[in-house]
């Protein structure tokens, strides 16, 4: 019994068809065409041409030949497959008729899905090695790392910049990488993986594997990735070294806080000129005008008297045009030491006679135990140091106390000390007594510059010395000073 799937013919040796089974029709170019005693080529065209490789099935051990896969087509959308096989009857020749179109469009889907695949693997060989040369050339690092934080992937970034080769990270925690005490590595992934965030931007410093050691600040962009496996996720960190970036901005802060810094001078500057010049400017003003207006009215001893007024204002104002010069050296770093060796001992004695003049009710004790005391240092910077220390020491204390400058020679450097029982100064003023043109909150209408410890301050320092204050409100200021010997 044929099934629907198959059907047979048989044919003699001219093709003539002289049997078919009753579904063998369906196999035909033109079924109503296939008849009994016609030729079966018109309806089954791949036999032409094989003519006489089929006859000679009968005069050979060959005992068939088949075509596999012929389509025939039903419809504008379908088509039948089958297989024809041809084997000799008795000097006749049967075709067996086998329908394999179910088969056929399982082939074809399979051969299509196939294809897509490999469409799909060649795609992905293709960005896989892109991806791998994009990572090679990074200039960024690249850690990948699981959960527990073993690094999985790694870059050649990362011997530029941390001086391991990505061999040697591999398998080790991120964390031996990363040092910083401030990287929490769960922390990161935690938060990544429960606010389901896109990425996370994280500064971290690093300890580098090269020679010195040296730190490098690495901006990290740290997201999740999936792996293989549903619901494991790899964290993935791209660093960025931002040391240079990082100086520059410190450098730039650097910067703005100076330009504030000297923008605060200036104006302390205009303030302070315009305050303390205002009176000696006006005494020469006065004293101009009444000579110029009395000349002739005025005595010997009257004109001398303004002379003097004039001259005092003057030097007054030459005083602080000097220290504002002195101040402005030192802060540009222009200033430079003229060192000579000199007696200190004489040296404070004859500067001491040079500030009484100015305040000539004044005592000012100089205490030395040693005959002579010969020092190698810059006479004119000393001379600012320590008539600035008097100055102040006069000023901020009663005409009836006394100031004291004590000289004391230690092993190899020299202790200056000047004491007054004046006001002193207020803690919270001292930490700030240094700072050009500042003045502490208890000086009331005392006139001054604000510039004279800082400029002691200054010289100290291009001296290669130290200063110190000790003071209390109300009880006085003593001011050490200590310098080295020069050779």
């Amino acid at each position: 019994m044929v099934s629907d799937a198959q059907g047979y013919l048989i044919i003699d040796n001219n093709f003539l068809l002289l049997e078919l089974s009753p579904n063998a029709k369906k196999f035909a170019e033109s079924p109503e065409t296939l008849e009994l005693g016609q030729d079966i080529r018109p309806n089954f065209p791949e036999l032409i041409g094989l003519e006489e490789t089929l006859i000679a099935l009968n005069h050979t051990s060959e005992h068939s030949f088949i075509l596999e896969g012929i389509a025939r087509e039903k419809t504008s959308d379908s088509n039948l497959y089958f297989n024809l096989t041809v084997k000799k009857l008795a000097h006749k020749l049967i075709l067996f008729l086998d329908d394999v179109t179910e088969l056929m469009l399982l082939k074809q889907s399979y051969n299509q899905k196939v294809n897509e695949a490999e469409i799909s693997l060649n795609t992905l060989k293709r960005f896989e090695y892109c991806t791998n040369k994009i990572i090679a050339s990074m200039g960024d690092i690249l850690l990948i790392s699981d959960a527990s934080g073993i690094i999985n992937r790694a870059n050649k970034a990362v011997k530029n910049i941390l001086g391991y080769s990505p061999s040697e990270v591999l398998n080790r925690k991120i964390t031996e990488i990363v040092d910083d005490p401030k990287f929490d590595y769960p922390k990161i992934f935690k938060s990544l993986k429960l606010e389901d965030s896109y990425s996370q931007k994280l500064e971290f410093t690093c300890t580098t594997k090269k020679q010195n050691q040296e730190q490098v600040t690495i901006e990290f962009n740290c997201f999740l990735a999936p792996t293989e496996v549903k619901e494991i996720f790899n964290c993935v960190c791209i660093g960025r070294d931002i040391t240079v970036r990082k100086k520059a901005e410190a450098e730039m802060r650097m910067a703005l806080e100076k330009e504030k810094e000297l923008r605060e001078l200036k104006s302390s500057f205009i303030s302070m000129a315009s305050h303390e010049f205002r009176n000696p400017l006006s005494s020469i003003l006065v004293c101009a005008d009444v000579l110029n207006t009395n000349n002739k009215s005025l005595d010997s001893e009257e004109t001398k008297f303004y002379a003097t007024l004039i001259k005092e204002a003057a030097l007054n104002m030459q005083y602080i045009l000097e220290d504002v010069l002195i101040l402005s050296k030192t802060e540009a770093k222009q200033q430079k030491l003229n060192f000579s060796y000199f007696d200190l001992k004489e040296f404070c004695q004859q500067l001491i006679q040079e500030v009484k003049l100015s305040h000539q009710d004044r005592i000012i004790n100089l205490i030395v135990s040693e005959d002579s005391l010969e020092v190698n240092a810059d006479s004119q910077i000393l001379w600012h140091i320590i008539t600035n220390l008097l100055s102040n020491a006069l000023k901020y204390s009663t005409a009836d106390k006394p100031v004291n400058l004590q000289l004391v020679q230690q092993e190899n450097i020299v202790v200056l000390e000047v004491q007054d029982q004046g006001i002193g100064i207020p803690p919270e003023a001292q930490k700030h007594l240094f700072e050009s043109f500042y003045r502490a909150n208890n000086v009331g209408d005392i006139p001054g510059t604000g510039l004279g410890l800082a400029i002691v301050k200054r010289a100290i320092d291009l001296h290669q010395g130290n200063v110190s204050i000790m003071s209390e409100s109300g009880r006085g200021t003593t001011i050490r000073v200590e310098l080295p010997i020069k050779t």
